[in-house]
């Protein structure tokens, strides 16, 4: 399978120094990511832009080097000098001179160690020290220790009022500055010291049986259906199915082990009595010799690559906006369709909260089945009404 490209190149943007980051668009991870990094789309370079300082490409690079394969070719071959003009060059380095002092890069290497040493995921000490950069890059020299809590409040005003950023970049933010204060200086925890933008109640996406059913047959390669068939089935996430060991599946017992999930929890999942049968044929016919789902050279399979599988059947079966994490939600939704206790589907999703698994009460069939609609009700029982729903005609 081909890996993913991002492109970064040198960019004019707004008469400002900038870079240029161009990608597939069907790539949502990688949108994310840049909404993450405080980076803007652009219509008229068709990608996303963030501006340029010295150490910016390196900042890129850590970014999105676990996601895919960075081209960051054209900084080696361009030079600042045959970027710009002299006069719009000299203008813009004011600007864009937020080079991190030595003071705020000895504060992101102890941020970076701490990270490190509370095992926080790779994704997220990425994330972490991003947002931790760009904060101490709004006040240049200064070191962190030094900045106020109304100049934090400030920065957060910032990144709302002008920076326009979404909702999940704001409370990350939050949390990378609230991580360096209080678990890197060691500073009193403060619950209410910033305030937090009011949460999002988004309806999970969910499929149709019928489309699950398409999403599976649109394809012969019994290694994909098998992704896509573990990840409806069991509602794993996508970092997850990645680090399955043949040693994990019992298959006496029907069951899934998954070690290490999100908070570092291990649970386990259901195994389908067809899916049970369709990974003994998957072994023999790929003979993994340690992870489930290996590569061809017999390494761990990546998280991207599963999401490029998911992305690439969804298109072929005519279905959008389709992820790893809608087959989680449908797997969840279909359960509860069928009359599945509440408490079951937590234990089997891993949410360490049952307010979490509630949402799906939202999206589910199982309380609306029995309701009578009173649009049906007023046409089966006002039958002089004029009504042109059932056959596009008139009735008279």
């Amino acid at each position: 399978m081909p890996a993913r490209k991002i492109v970064l190149t040198p960019l004019t943007h707004r008469d400002h120094r900038a870079i240029l980051i161009r990608f597939n668009k069907d790539e949502i991870d990688l949108k994310q990511k840049c909404q993450e990094i405080g980076a803007r789309f652009t219509k008229t370079h068709k990608g996303w832009w963030i501006p340029r300082s010295k150490d910016d490409v390196n900042m890129l690079y850590e970014a999105f080097e676990p996601l895919a394969y960075v081209d960051y070719s054209a900084f080696k071959k361009q030079s600042d000098t045959a970027e710009q003009p002299a006069e719009k060059r000299a203008n813009t380095a004011i600007k864009t001179s937020n080079r991190l002092s030595e003071a705020q890069n000895k504060a992101l290497a102890l941020m970076k160690e701490k990270l490190l040493v509370r095992r926080y995921s790779q994704s997220t000490l990425n994330t972490y020290t991003i947002m931790f950069r760009g904060f101490m890059l709004y006040f240049e020299a200064t070191d962190p220790k030094d900045i106020s809590e109304a100049q934090i409040k400030a920065y957060m005003s910032h990144l709302v009022r002008e920076k326009k950023v979404v909702q999940s970049t704001h409370n990350q933010n939050i949390n990378a500055i609230k991580f360096y204060y209080e678990h890197v200086l060691g500073l009193e925890k403060k619950k209410y010291w910033l305030e937090r933008p009011r949460k999002e109640h988004k309806l999970p996406k969910v499929l149709s049986e019928n489309d699950i059913v398409r999403l599976i047959t649109a394809t012969k390669n019994l290694k994909h259906q098998i992704i896509v068939s573990i990840l409806y089935s069991t509602g794993m996430r996508r970092g997850e199915i990645v680090n399955i060991r043949l040693q994990d599946i019992d298959f006496d017992r029907r069951q899934i082990r998954i070690n290490g999930g999100k908070g570092k929890k291990d649970r386990v999942t259901l195994l389908s009595e067809h899916m049970s049968s369709g990974l003994q044929h998957y072994i023999d016919q790929y003979n993994p010799k340690y992870w489930l789902i290996e590569n061809v050279n017999r390494t761990k399979y990546s998280d991207n690559s599963v999401g490029k599988v998911v992305r690439d059947l969804s298109r072929k079966a005519g279905l959008k906006d389709v992820t790893p994490h809608v087959l989680r939600h449908s797997f969840a939704t279909h359960l509860m369709d069928n009359g599945t206790d509440l408490r079951i589907i937590q234990s089997l999703l891993g949410h360490e909260s049952i307010e979490t698994t509630q949402i799906y009460t939202h999206v589910s069939n199982k309380n609306l089945a029995g309701i009578v609609n009173p649009l049906d009700r007023i046409i089966n029982e006002k039958s002089n009404a004029a009504m042109i729903l059932d056959d596009g005609r008139e009735k008279k």
